[in-house]
């Protein structure tokens, strides 16, 4: 046993010891550091203007309802996009074959399709939590 270290209590017991407080130049919030440290908000005329470069790198216009297409949505496409959409939902990133897979299930029946997923919201909740997308 050294002399210059304490021995560590035997398991279960509680040391008699307390730690000192932090001292004021260890602490990690601003009212530690120095004042000149501290830098002030930027002034607007020193602000960088946000114009794109090349015109092609302007957003896209919000879409106009009267230039949707009218025709309905497949019976496949539409259980397509539900099942991306609750495998999206559930955080599962998509790998190479699952295309091929999306569009096998897709071709089941309404009720099979519902069925999966359920599993996949149920496998969702069920496991660990994850962040939403936005």
């Amino acid at each position: 046993m050294s002399p210059y270290r304490p021995a560590s209590p035997p398991y279960g017991a509680t040391p008699d010891y307390a730690l000192a407080p932090p001292r004021a130049e260890d602490r990690l919030d601003t009212r530690a550091l120095p004042l000149d440290l501290l830098l002030p908000p930027p002034r607007p005329e020193d602000l960088v203007p946000a114009v794109p470069s090349h015109p092609d790198d302007l957003p896209l216009p919000p879409p106009r309802p009267e230039e949707r297409l009218q025709a309905p949505v497949a019976l496949p496409d539409r259980r397509r996009l539900d099942l991306q959409a609750a495998l999206t939902a559930a955080g599962v990133a998509p790998a190479a074959g699952d295309q091929a897979a999306v569009a096998e299930l897709a071709g089941l029946s309404d009720a099979a399709v519902q069925t999966v997923i359920g599993w996949i919201e149920a496998a969702a909740r069920a496991s660990w939590p994850r962040p939403h997308a936005v």
